[in-house]
């Protein structure tokens, strides 16, 4: 049975903010983050073994590969998701801010215009927010395209939810866009 020792490890307080930040965006904790991001044990014997035929190899240096890859892989996601997200919104990487911010109101235009059905407590929230505005206009068109999974169909308004708070006249049942019986 492998023994565990509890070691101290201190980190730099921005730093760890930033862990915080980026271990929220993936869903873990930061500790996993700082777990995951030291080498096992097999790596460290693989590095000894190897130190036995290139005794000018340095810990260092492996480490570089590690966090190179880390990079990599961190800017290769991010690349991926921010083409997913312009696609939704009909347009390609090439895109010059312009041409995203005329697309980003093109899919609102496009919403509002729906009069029959308003997406009242949608659309605010997608103004402010550039990647729901992407899923929400992406569901909309599927919805409309009677793509299966997708609906806009009316849902009911709890009325104690914060929104109605400010505006107590706002409806008890509202139209919004679904994914899968969920509201996006």
């Amino acid at each position: 049975m492998a023994k565990k020792k509890l070691v101290p490890f201190r980190i730099e307080d921005d730093w760890l903010q930033d862990l915080y930040a980026l271990a929220g965006t993936y869903g873990v904790s930061p500790d996993d983050v700082i777990r995951q991001s030291l080498p096992d044990a097999a790596v460290v014997r693989l590095f000894f073994q190897c130190k036995s035929y290139l005794t000018d190899l340095k810990w260092d240096e492996v480490a570089a590969v590690g966090r190179d890859a880390i990079r990599d892989h961190l800017r290769t996601t991010y690349m991926n998701g921010l083409k997913k997200h312009l696609e939704r919104l009909g347009v390609d990487i090439g895109a010059s801010g312009d041409d995203v911010e005329t697309a980003k109101k093109r899919a609102i235009e496009e919403m509002q215009a729906d009069t029959d059905r308003p997406l009242i407590f949608q659309l605010p929230k997608a103004q402010e927010d550039s990647v729901y505005l992407g899923y929400l206009y992406d569901a909309w068109k599927r919805a409309n395209a009677d793509e299966p999974g997708y609906t806009v169909t009316e849902v009911d308004v709890d009325a104690s939810a914060s929104v109605r708070a400010g505006d107590p006249d706002l409806p008890q049942r509202v139209w919004a866009v679904l994914k899968d019986d969920n509201i996006v």
